[in-house]
């Protein structure tokens, strides 16, 4: 009797050590969700740190991360990609349980935190970078788009959960303790790591003579990728806008929201997290709408989508209608980046060679936290220049322009244009 052929589900197809992947980056996204802000908060409560310095923390570790990650790129891209990540997670865990045990002790300085800042970011940057790879390797291509739609997921869940509940716990038992939770987060997430599946080697970076590159070629290999590909130079500089421009808003809009609302703090922490089921909400229907409307249109579509919804924010008026307003722009826009960063990933991973997938995904992470920092000045400069509702109309305008920015045409339609010429 002839065989019937059944349909694969999505666990079949995504593979058993991606599902063991999934795990881990699940337990450690967690306890960073549930960490979120701790940093500052122990600068601000232990150390009786300014406003300035708890905004040079930020700056401080993204800049240092940025610097130490560069070359860490090249050693990723040679390294079996799971020993890295749960090398970064080990890391992870011994720098966090240093803050509460300086802590306890009285010897938490300001430079200590400085120091976490910059190795948690760079730890970050490197676990990004090698999971991109590791996920590359471990799912085949047709089920990519769905395995970035479940990390997406989490990050979206975790956003909108933990920081409630990581602040609820900080107001139970002290700033640190979060430290703590995320540092075993991270010890853990190790743990299962060991046990993931090791993927299938990606191929090896050679010069086009077949002939290792040099150690200077090799860390700019993956902007020089990126800045000749056409797709990928469209949609690099589009993230570094976009991703500025957008974070330019976040201290705004608490002033916006604290100051001049004068909304309570669970009515601020509330309009943060419930938008985050957009997001959420627009990773679920990735996969759906890629298959129905294909991956360049998704691309574009979704991505110049997201860049209109920081209109509203300067002209927020006043009471429960304003709170409201700011939470549907705000849900709105996540749905857009929902859908389109797992596709935006996919297309990434297509494109990129396998010798260089460690390098883009550095280059990319290093020049978002380079870059991001200045928007985020230039927005408090422009602020107290002028005010907090034009520095946020500014802030509107650069993200709007951004789409401008998309490879609106394709490869195939630039090779035409220059064929005629």
């Amino acid at each position: 009797m002839p065989s019937i052929d059944r349909p694969e589900g999505e666990a079949a197809r995504l593979g058993r050590a991606f599902g063991q992947f999934w795990l881990s980056y699940t337990v450690s996204a967690t306890g960073s969700a549930l960490n979120a802000g701790a940093l500052a908060l122990i600068a601000i409560v232990v150390l009786h740190a300014g406003p300035l310095q708890v905004s040079l923390l930020a700056v401080i570790g993204s800049l240092a991360s940025a610097i130490l990650s560069l070359p860490l790129g090249v050693v990723i891209e040679r390294s079996e990609k799971r020993a890295v990540l749960v090398l970064t997670d080990l890391v992870q865990f011994g720098v966090l349980l240093t803050v509460p045990l300086a802590a306890v002790t009285g010897r938490l300085t300001y430079p200590h935190l400085c120091v976490v800042a910059a190795v948690g970011t760079t730890c970050s940057i490197v676990s990004v970078a090698a999971g991109l790879a590791y996920v590359k390797a471990a799912v085949r291509e047709d089920a990519r788009v769905a395995a970035n739609a479940r990390l997406d997921s989490v990050n979206w869940t975790t956003y909108a959960i933990g920081p409630p509940a990581g602040g609820a716990l900080i107001g139970l038992t002290g700033p640190t303790v979060t430290m703590v939770v995320d540092g075993v987060s991270f010890l853990f997430s190790a743990l299962l790591l060991w046990r993931v599946p090791r993927a299938p080697a990606l191929a090896q970076d050679t010069t086009s003579e077949g002939v290792r590159a040099d150690l200077k070629r090799e860390l700019w290999a993956g902007w020089r990728l990126i800045l000749s590909h056409r797709g990928l130079r469209g949609l690099y500089f589009n993230g570094l806008v976009f991703g500025g421009s957008y974070l330019w808003t976040v201290p705004l809009v608490a002033v916006l929201v604290l100051t001049d609302l004068g909304a309570m703090a669970w009515q601020y922490g509330l309009v943060l997290g419930i938008p985050s089921l957009g997001g959420l909400l627009g990773a679920m229907l990735s996969v759906r709408l890629t298959a129905l409307l294909g991956e360049r249109r998704c691309l574009l579509l979704f991505g110049a989508g997201r860049t209109m919804w920081l209109l509203p924010l300067p002209f927020l008026g006043d009471g429960a209608g304003a709170l409201i307003v700011l939470g549907v722009s705000q849900f709105l826009l996540l749905v857009a980046a929902g859908v389109f960063n797992p596709v935006f990933t996919t297309y990434r991973m297509r494109v990129t060679p396998d010798a260089l997938m460690a390098r883009v995904g550095t280059a990319w992470a290093v020049s978002s936290r380079a870059v991001q920092p200045v928007f985020i000045a230039v927005g408090g400069a422009l602020a107290g220049w002028s005010s907090p509702r034009w520095s946020l109309a500014a802030a509107a305008l650069m993200c709007l322009l951004s789409a401008g920015l998309l490879p609106w045409r394709s490869e195939r339609a630039a090779r035409r244009q220059r064929a005629t010429i």
